[in-house]
């Protein structure tokens, strides 16, 4: 019986010291926080070779004066409701809390050839607006390019080019990614037939980070 209750008290000897250690780990590596990527789409940045802002507006059923608005919005939902978790995470904010910085973004070509600059906007208008919003990188919607094409079949193509920017106002990385409809189509169906690029978008942008 004394042998007996001497191994028990060893192996509780034992046992204590590896379940504290266990406890210890868990409070020595809190979760770290992500990196957030504030997105901006630019006004006035709906170009096509072939249709109007009153035709988009009649067929699309959105004012003529928020087609941008309503585009960018949709584009960047899909690319923040793509990535809900990991090292990233992309945000949006306020059309007036981007206006300082956006109103002086500089988009040169069209289409599959579209790019920005920030030689315009301070160092001072960007870190304020990426301090206001918590971010360390800014990715700039520069332009929704509607291209219309009769052969070899009819197909509208939604081109969207954009290029972040790190905190510097150095590109990191631009590009452009597209998806097709045979016509234009309301907010909702835009919504769901673009998620597809907006998550390649997403995609290119972290991995270029």
């Amino acid at each position: 019986m004394k042998n007996i209750g001497v191994l028990i008290s060893l192996l509780l000897f034992v046992h204590v010291p590896e379940v504290s250690w266990g406890i210890k780990d868990q409070t020595d590596n809190p979760t770290q926080q992500p990196t957030q990527v504030l997105i901006v789409g630019l006004h006035h940045n709906v170009k096509s070779n072939y249709y109007y802002d009153d035709m988009i507006a009649k067929e699309t059923g959105m004012q003529a004066d928020s087609i941008d608005h309503h585009y960018n919005r949709i584009i960047a939902a899909n690319i923040v409701s793509a990535t809900p978790n990991g090292a990233y995470r992309f945000i949006t904010a306020t059309e007036q809390t981007c206006l300082k910085v956006t109103e002086k973004i500089a988009v040169h070509g069209e289409g599959e050839s579209c790019n920005s600059d920030l030689n315009k906007v301070s160092q001072e208008e960007f870190q304020q607006l990426l301090n206001n919003t918590h971010a360390e990188y800014l990715l700039v919607l520069n332009q929704h390019y509607l291209k219309w094409q009769e052969k070899p079949m009819r197909t509208l193509f939604h081109i969207i080019s954009y290029t972040l920017y790190n905190k510097d106002r150095k590109q990191v990385y631009t590009g452009n990614q597209f998806f097709t409809a045979m016509k234009l189509e309301p907010a909702e169906r835009v919504t769901q037939i673009s998620r597809k690029s907006s998550s390649k978008i997403a995609t290119s942008i972290t991995k270029a980070l």
